[in-house]
């Protein structure tokens, strides 16, 4: 039941109308959630829903646990079981299947985001165990309701558990539901995935990178700078659908991009992107690393910093690219890190408008170079497209100009609009936000009717679903 699917649209439609007329009854509004998450997530995962269901009763008993005891020993017993549980769920139906081939077994479940509801639910049990959550939930349906929620589970954001909880139980507030700023982020969503991002992916970039060494130096590195540019339009066009929809249903939930590629270093770069994830892993995983190895002063910090992303390639896949494409990262952080002192010292010496865009420029030239080895199939192919890009002929570009026209104009206008939309975003929302809600309506139905014909039913399916 894709969010494309008619399907989806008409049983979401029918939800929302019972779910809010009856808003205002929480344990009726909780009740009615679970129904729809749980109708959800089985007609895409199937018997994976049996998954999902165990470690819902294993982390929710985990806390529970947790919190009884003032015994440090069982404390941590409990909070290791969790740990190990969580990770190891992650390893059988991830990365075991894949090495495996467990997913050709007719019978084997595919727990599809399983990596996402599996960083939630950790997430609450550790803040359980340091006491970020002062008393844990004691039922167990409003715990399910938040670890099944179906705008988060497929592919995040990685929304706290402290924050969802409260924001649940709470009347649906019908008077302040911000239905404008809902509507906005769909249509953000839909423009973003069904329009730029499939357009791109299915007219040059995914048949470049399925077969690398038919294609010439210039297509490379135009499909390598195009394939940057469809992960965030595809990954931060599903977080604007997820967020409207969530915002509808009476959810704010953690905010995931912030025009990453206006990045001027490495570092401000995982600030603004798939932000749920970076606050997740530097809450759980850097900063307690980084206080152990804090005797190490800086090379604590860089061995943290670079292990943390080895760590974060892996969570993205079992094949090697992936890792590889972490290292790459760690790397160019560890990069930031030494080199502080020396960068602050150019900014210092050279003009803002000089500094600020060659500083953009770098910064994105890596994350498309290095992001090919996220988008590769295997090293061997990513290798392939890396030499391709170092043998291009510039004086082929009018030829694939005059080929692909329509993609060289989508990669300057959506690297271009970024920049222009970061200075006038908060503008436009509150220009959006004057517009009587019928006309909302109407640019709603619009937009979705513009998508479908430019993409019929043959959208590709989200990237990130992989994860």
């Amino acid at each position: 039941m894709a969010f494309n699917s008619g399907l989806f649209v008409a049983a979401f439609l029918l939800f929302y109308l019972v779910y809010y007329a009856f808003g205002s009854r929480v344990p009726l509004r909780i009740f009615l959630l679970v129904v729809f998450n749980c109708l959800f997530y089985f007609l895409l995962s199937g018997p994976g829903i049996g998954i999902l269901v165990l470690l819902s009763l294993s982390d929710f008993f985990a806390a529970k646990a947790i919190h009884s005891t003032s015994n440090e020993r069982l404390r941590r017993f409990w909070l290791y079981y969790s740990v190990i549980t969580n990770i190891g769920l992650i390893l059988l139906f991830r990365h075991f299947t894949d090495w495996f081939h467990w997913n050709e077994i007719a019978w084997w479940p595919k727990v599809i985001g399983i990596s996402f509801f599996v960083f939630r639910s950790l997430g609450y049990v550790l803040d359980v165990f340091r006491e970020n959550i002062e008393s844990p939930e004691t039922n167990w349906l409003h715990y399910f309701a938040y670890i099944g929620f179906f705008p988060l589970i497929l592919a995040g954001p990685i929304s706290p558990a402290r924050d969802f909880m409260d924001q649940m139980k709470r009347p649906l507030d019908k008077a302040n539901l911000e239905g404008n700023f809902a509507v906005f982020l769909l249509c953000s969503g839909i423009i973003k995935k069904y329009v730029l991002s499939n357009y791109l992916a299915a007219n040059f970039v995914d048949r470049v990178f399925e077969s690398p060494s038919y294609f010439s130096g210039i297509e490379s590195l135009l499909a390598t700078v195009g394939q940057a540019l469809v992960v965030y339009l595809d990954f931060s066009g599903y977080t604007d659908l997820v967020a409207g929809m969530a915002l509808l249903l009476g959810f704010k939930i953690a905010e995931n991009f912030n025009f990453p590629y206006i990045s001027k270093n490495i570092t401000e770069y995982w600030r603004r992107w798939h932000m749920s994830l970076s606050k997740w892993l530097n809450e759980y995983l850097f900063f307690p690393m980084s206080f152990t190895l804090r005797k190490w002063k800086k090379t604590g910090t860089v061995i943290a910093v670079f292990i943390t992303f080895v760590i974060s390639g892996f969570w993205h896949g079992t094949a090697f690219h992936y890792t590889f494409w972490g290292m790459l990262h760690g790397v160019a952080l560890v990069w930031d890190i030494i080199s502080g002192g020396m960068r602050d010292g150019l900014k210092n010496k050279i003009p803002a408008f000089i500094y600020n865009p060659i500083s953009i420029l770098l910064t994105f030239s890596f994350l498309a170079l290095s992001g090919i080895f996220f988008k590769a199939q295997s090293m061997e192919q990513g290798m392939v497209v890396m030499e391709k890009i170092f043998h291009t002929d510039f004086q082929l570009f009018p030829a694939w100009l005059q080929h692909y026209p329509w993609v060289f104009v989508l990669i300057l206008a959506v690297f271009f609009g970024q920049i222009v939309l970061s200075g006038i975003y908060n503008r436009l929302l509150v220009f959006w936000n004057r517009i009587p809600a019928f006309f909302v309506a109407f640019i709603l139905v619009a937009t979705i009717f513009f998508a479908y014909q430019i993409t019929g039913l043959g959208a590709l399916p989200f990237i990130y679903l992989e994860f």
